[in-house]
C-alpha cells in the first residue's frame, strides 16, 4: 500500500502539512509541480519492448509513426527478419487451402501468423506455394467460412529470427539520419548470414526514419520511456450499468430518487456525478446535475437532481459516471517525493516564502539525483545515458570511397 495512494490523497497530504484550506490552491501547485517532473526517467514509466503495441510496422517509405505516448526513446531495434504484409485472397470454408489473388509486397513463409474474413484462428502458413497473385497457401487451420478480402500475414509474436541480420538502432539527428540517408545503399546487406548491425534512427516530422532502411512491413520493437498522465487531468466517462429504473422521486427541486435493477454499481461512491440515456424515465433534463447520495445494494443507489428539470419514473439505459480525474499514475506510485516536495515548493513561491521555497528546492533536487544517479550506473537506464552506443566506435570508417 503506497503511503499516498491518489491523487485526492496528496491534496490532503499537502493541506495538512502547510495548514491549507484550499483544495483549488494545493491543485495548482500539484500542476506546477508535474511540469518540471516530466521528463523523469522511473522503471515503472519504460515500454515492453516485447509486446505488439510497442512493436512499429514500417509504411511504404521504411518509417514508423512516433507513438503518442511516447516521453523519450532508449533503444529500438530489430530481431532479424520480422515483416507485417498484406494481400488479398479467396478461399473456401472447410478447406486448408487459400489462392492469393494479389502478390504480398513481402514475401510470406511457412510459419507466418495469418488473420482475415473466413480464416480459421490462430493460423499459420504450413505450406507457402509460390506465394504470388494466383499460388495456393496450405494453412494449418480449415478455413472458418468463405475467404475474402485482405489478409494479413504477420509474424509478430514469433520469436527472433535465426538467420539474422539483428540490427540495433542508436538514435542520432535528423538532420544526420538524412544526408547518411543518402548512401544507405553502402550498408552492408549481408544474406543468410546471421549478423547484429549497428543501424541508426531519428525523427523526422512525426516518424521514425531507420538506416540501413527499412522494407514496408518490417517489424521494430521499441523501448522508450513513456508520458505519464498529469494527476486531475480528464478522463473518459465510464458506463456503470447497461440499464436501470428510476423510483420513489421526492422534492421540487432538487429532486431525490431511486435508481434500483442496475447490473452493478461499480466503483460509484457518494458525491459522484451520473448521466444516463433516457427510456421512459429520466434523470432530468440539461442543464440539471444529478449526483450520487446513498449507495443502497449492489444493484442500487439514491441520487440527486439539482437544476434543470425533474427526474421521471421509469427506464434508463447507459448510466454513465461522469466528471473523473486521473486520481494516480507510475511516478506517483513510485516516486512520491517527487510529488511532495515539488508540490511544497511551488506552495511556498505561490506564498512567497522564499526560504522555505529553497528548502524543498533542495529537497526536490536530491530526490531527483538519487534517480539520475541509477540510471548513470546502469541499474535503470541500461547500461549508460548516452545518446549514442558504446559497444562500437563512432568513427564512421565503413566507408572509405576513393
Amino acid at each position: 500500500m503506497f503511503i499516498i495512494p491518489t491523487g485526492d490523497d496528496l491534496v490532503d497530504f499537502i493541506k495538512d502539512f502547510t495548514g491549507s484550506t484550499n483544495d483549488t490552491e494545493i491543485k495548482q501547485c500539484i500542476f506546477m509541480a508535474e511540469m518540471s517532473m516530466r521528463n523523469i526517467e522511473l522503471p515503472a514509466l519504460r515500454s515492453d519492448p516485447y509486446a505488439p503495441e510497442n512493436v512499429g510496422v514500417a509504411d511504404e517509405n521504411g518509417r514508423i509513426p512516433i507513438p503518442g505516448d511516447m516521453n523519450k526513446p532508449i533503444l529500438f531495434f530489430k530481431q532479424g527478419r520480422q515483416v507485417t504484409t498484406t494481400a488479398t485472397a479467396t478461399g473456401t470454408t472447410g478447406q486448408f487451402t487459400i489462392t492469393l489473388t494479389s502478390t504480398p509486397a513481402q514475401a510470406i513463409a511457412n510459419g507466418m501468423l495469418v488473420t482475415g474474413t473466413g480464416i480459421g484462428s490462430n493460423a499459420v502458413i504450413s505450406n507457402v506455394g509460390t506465394g504470388i497473385s494466383g499460388g495456393t497457401v496450405t494453412l494449418s487451420v480449415a478455413n472458418s467460412g468463405t475467404v475474402s478480402g485482405t489478409l494479413v500475414f504477420s509474424t509478430t509474436g514469433n520469436q527472433s529470427s535465426q538467420t539474422g541480420p539483428w540490427i540495433v538502432y542508436d538514435r542520432i539527428g535528423d538532420r544526420d539520419i538524412i544526408t547518411q540517408g543518402m548512401i544507405a545503399q553502402l550498408y552492408l546487406q549481408p544474406v543468410n548470414v546471421p549478423a547484429v548491425i549497428r543501424g541508426k534512427f531519428s525523427e523526422v516530422y512525426d516518424k521514425y526514419q531507420f538506416l540501413p532502411y527499412v522494407a514496408q512491413g518490417d517489424l521494430i520493437n521499441l523501448y522508450y520511456y513513456k508520458a505519464w498522465p498529469l494527476l486531475f487531468a480528464p478522463v473518459t466517462d465510464e458506463v456503470i450499468s447497461a440499464t436501470g429504473s428510476i423510483s420513489s422521486i421526492a422534492g421540487s427541486g432538487p429532486w431525490t430518487f431511486t435508481v434500483a435493477g442496475m447490473t452493478t454499481v461499480g466503483d460509484l461512491v457518494v458525491g459522484d456525478t451520473i448521466y444516463a440515456t433516457p427510456g421512459v424515465g429520466s434523470f432530468g433534463a440539461a442543464p440539471g446535475v444529478t449526483t450520487v447520495t446513498q449507495i443502497l445494494s449492489p444493484t442500487s443507489i439514491r441520487a440527486t437532481t439539482t437544476g434543470g428539470t425533474g427526474p421521471n419514473g421509469g427506464t434508463v439505459t447507459g448510466i454513465t459516471q461522469t466528471g473523473l480525474t486521473v486520481q494516480n499514475n507510475a511516478v506517483l506510485q513510485t516516486w512520491p517525493e517527487g510529488y511532495v516536495y515539488a508540490t511544497l515548493r511551488e506552495y511556498y513561491i505561490k506564498r512567497h516564502n522564499d526560504t522555505d521555497a529553497a528548502v524543498y528546492q533542495q529537497k526536490f533536487m536530491d530526490a531527483w539525483n538519487v534517480v539520475n544517479d541509477q540510471n548513470n550506473l546502469g541499474k535503470w537506464s541500461g547500461g549508460h545515458t548516452r545518446l549514442t552506443s558504446v559497444w562500437q566506435p563512432r568513427q564512421y570508417r565503413q566507408y572509405n570511397i576513393k
